[in-house]
């Protein structure tokens, strides 16, 4: 079973968590309404915010750099 950071107690996202969608390295972490936890590179959680959103996603950690 793959543990994810949102698992741990620090939230702390390192090298070896990977996106869920493409295993690029994972900047965002987002724990769904039903408790499932996804991790999630940049592109791949831009392209997915509104659904997440809808969804009761919530984001637990958020690395992005900032524009």
């Amino acid at each position: 079973m793959k543990t994810h950071a949102a698992q741990r107690s620090s939230f702390t996202l390192t090298a070896f968590d990977r996106c869920d969608r493409c295993s690029a390295r994972a900047v965002v972490v987002t724990v769904m309404q039903s408790g499932g936890t996804l991790l999630w590179c940049a592109h791949h959680y831009g392209l997915n915010e509104a659904a997440l959103r809808a969804g009761s996603a919530v984001v637990v950690r958020d690395e992005r750099p900032t524009r």
